[in-house]
């Protein structure tokens, strides 16, 4: 088995996950290879199957086992990338947390949020903000909840973000350490430290615009923007997960403010985003 460290969990693992961090001789995660059914019932609170032609077959259970069925030939990268990535989110989605596609960077000891799908550029607004002196604490799954006492917390993947090449110049010629995986560079990020669970402290949806602003949603259309933006389908849910999901996207837009932030999608405008989510941040 080996052994690593991914969303502050120790995962052991029958496949090689190159990249992450080393765990603990403890599992609380365990990924094994086995056969995976083709069939994909609904998802419940406690089990999902998730099905790719290219990737192959996996069976999440209980939030602490990943079954994966390979497909034939498919790219070893491939396949680390959907463990590390969607199939950790529903994982963690059964162990009580909501799976948003977001990237995060710690301003002020509190986490930032940056949402939406594939390809609006939530990694790209992350590196720019490594490139400020800023941690980047999470890439492409940003699972969050709420606490008893009404915080809600993030907990960060690890210190690896994927850029596409058209990309890599946000760092400005400071590169971080990474090598080509499947279809993006990943970069080592993890000089920055170890970050535990962190407040959250905005949330920020993109969207492509001719100028930067923003716009606050209320909580109740922020409950469907991060139910829309999340690795949860509402068509593959039983009802009771569905309710908790729903449930969980509420509480969530109750306890931190999400804000629609338009910009315009350039590497050169990304200092002045930098910018803006640093002083907005400052007066919340």
């Amino acid at each position: 088995m080996f052994r690593y460290s991914w969303f502050l969990l120790s995962i052991h693992s029958e496949i090689e996950l190159p990249g992450l961090p080393p765990g603990s001789p403890e599992p609380d995660v365990i990924i094994r290879l086995g056969s995976v059914s083709r069939t994909r019932p609904h998802a419940s609170v406690d089990e999902e199957i998730a099905i790719n032609d290219l990737t192959g077959r996996f069976h999440v259970k209980q939030g602490h086992e990943i079954v994966v069925d390979p497909a034939p030939g498919v790219d070893p990268a491939r396949l680390r990338v959907a463990l590390a990535g969607r199939m950790m989110a529903f994982l963690l989605r059964q162990r009580g947390w909501l799976p948003l596609h977001a990237s995060g960077i710690l301003l002020g000891g509190k986490a930032v949020l940056f949402l939406g799908d594939s390809g609006v550029g939530k990694s790209t607004a992350a590196a720019a903000f490594h490139a400020q002196g800023h941690q980047v604490i999470t890439d492409d799954v940003g699972p969050v909840r709420v606490t008893g006492e009404g915080e809600c917390i993030l907990r960060p993947a690890g210190p690896l973000l994927r850029l596409r090449d058209d990309s890599r110049a946000v760092f400005g010629g400071r590169e971080p350490r990474g090598d080509f995986q499947w279809d993006k560079n990943v970069f080592d990020l993890s000089g920055n430290g170890r970050v535990d669970l962190a407040p959250v402290r905005l949330i920020y949806v993109l969207a492509d615009g001719e100028s930067l602003r923003q716009e606050l949603i209320r909580p109740l259309s922020a409950a469907t923007v991060l139910s829309r933006t999340s690795f949860v389908k509402h068509a593959r849910m039983t009802r009771e997960a569905l309710a908790i999901h729903l449930r969980d996207c509420s509480a969530v837009a109750s306890a931190v403010p999400v804000f629609r932030l338009t910009r315009r999608r350039s590497l050169g405008a990304l200092p002045e985003l930098v910018r803006w989510v640093e002083r907005e941040a400052g007066s919340t």
